[in-house]
């Protein structure tokens, strides 16, 4: 319906706000793409509205409102940043005085989410005191999806019957005792289905066991002392572990059998160079499997012995991995691959080339001969995708296709160079 507007174009008096019409539900969905401190400012709007932030479902609590630029990251940034990056001076007492008086006024008996970030540069007592309050107060809203984003001093609460409903728990910079573990293993989180860790400090040989898991993500988390992780989750389908310092803060990672993977990411960093074996032994039943780091398979040869038949194996990249040891490890993965369909080796370091050469176009290639190099055997691959960074690698790459890849006549081979095509074969 037609609204009256007046002579000079403005809308008339006492016609209604249409966006104040809407239902609080609605309006609540709206807030929910706000930070707390946005969604507060809100009661400015009209009588309307002047309370309407006590009862919306989110709560979303980010110092980074509280800096005299008035800057806040978006949501999406929090992990990405080094809490060195702003130093500018939070204002913490008004901080802090919002949070306290945003938990007592709020009166939302449950939260569809709860996400919180403060990091703290320079973390005392009082910070960490008044942080675990706050978390306390929050989680006992029974929210679905907790977001937590703090330091390393900071503790996550105990959950009890407050997490009926949490579905998804995502921790980055948290310190987690021994009753986070037991309480994963217990019926205290009934329906959670995914799990992120990122750069917490967990216990002593920790173990992530739980029978509703789906999705788990564990990154750059740390020990004090040198221990094993274990994970226990029958139910899980995507993994990702991203693993900085092994062989000093884990010793060893076991994860027993998954027989619903569908999707596992293992990158190895810095030092972290040698996948234990028996970690792929777990990975046995995975589809598509994603590997970054990896420089040796020395250790094998210990223990187990070889490589597991990965029999559900249908996608496997290989990134910035050490192939230049005569294809020992490309070959122990082909071989032991026998549904491989699509192979992707990203900027991995590959065997020198020598022998005779060839010309093709403008392009002269050096290229090992067959005898020289092992043949691989993986009658089910259909595409390999090879992505180099320099140009120095083309030659490497011509070597190693002639060579290996003479068996797998039904393989269709694509050359990238960064992410544009370079040739395809």
């Amino acid at each position: 319906m037609a609204r009256t507007m007046g002579p000079s174009g403005k809308r008339a008096a006492g016609n209604a706000d249409r966006l104040s019409d809407l239902p609080d539900g609605l309006i609540h969905k709206i807030m929910s793409f706000l930070k707390a401190r946005e969604a507060v400012q809100t009661c400015v709007l009209s009588r309307r509205w002047e309370d309407l932030w006590c009862s919306m479902p989110f709560l979303t609590i980010d110092e980074q409102e509280f800096r005299p630029s008035a800057i806040a990251l978006g949501s999406e940034e929090w992990d990405d940043y080094e809490e060195d990056e702003f130093e500018d001076d939070i204002d913490y007492p008004r901080f802090e005085d919002f949070v306290t008086n945003l938990l007592m006024f709020h009166s939302a008996p449950t939260l569809d989410r709860f996400r919180f970030h403060a990091v703290c540069h320079a973390v005392s007592h009082r910070e960490i005191k008044f942080i675990n309050s706050w978390l306390r107060r929050g989680i006992k809203r029974c929210p679905r999806v907790v977001e937590v984003h703090s330091t390393d001093g900071c503790k996550l609460p105990l959950l009890g019957s407050s997490s009926s409903r949490l579905n998804r728990l995502h921790l980055v910079g948290i310190t987690l005792d021994r009753n986070f573990t037991q309480q994963l293993r217990s019926s205290t989180c009934p329906v959670l289905e995914d799990l992120e860790l990122k750069r917490c400090k967990l216990e002593d040989d920790a173990e992530i066991a739980s029978c509703t898991l789906k999705n788990l993500t564990i990154e750059d988390c740390t020990t004090s002392t040198p221990s094993a992780l274990t994970i226990k989750a029958p139910s899980l389908t995507h993994l990702q572990l991203f693993l900085t310092a092994f062989g000093q803060n884990w010793h060893a990672v076991v994860v027993e059998e998954m027989p619903l993977l569908v999707k596992a990411t293992i990158r190895l960093k810095a030092s972290t160079a040698i996948l234990p074996c028996k970690l792929l032994f777990s990975l046995a039943c995975v589809r598509d499997l994603e590997l970054t780091g990896l420089r040796t398979l020395d250790n094998f040869h210990i223990g187990s012995g070889t490589l597991p038949v990965l029999h559900n194996v249908r996608t496997l990249l290989l990134d910035k991995c050490d192939l230049s040891d005569s294809c020992d490890i490309l070959g122990s993965f082909l071989n032991n691959a026998p549904c491989l369909e699509t192979l992707t080796l990203q900027q991995c370091k590959l065997p020198g080339g020598s022998k005779k050469s060839i010309a093709r176009g403008n392009v002269e290639w050096t290229y090992l001969g067959s005898q020289d190099t092992p043949s691989f055997q993986c009658p089910s691959l259909k595409r390999t995708e090879i992505i180099y960074e320099e140009d120095d690698d083309v030659q490497k790459l011509f070597d190693l296709l002639l060579g290996v890849w003479r068996n797998l006549q039904k393989t269709a081979i694509v050359i990238k160079k960064a992410s544009r095509r370079y040739f395809a074969m």
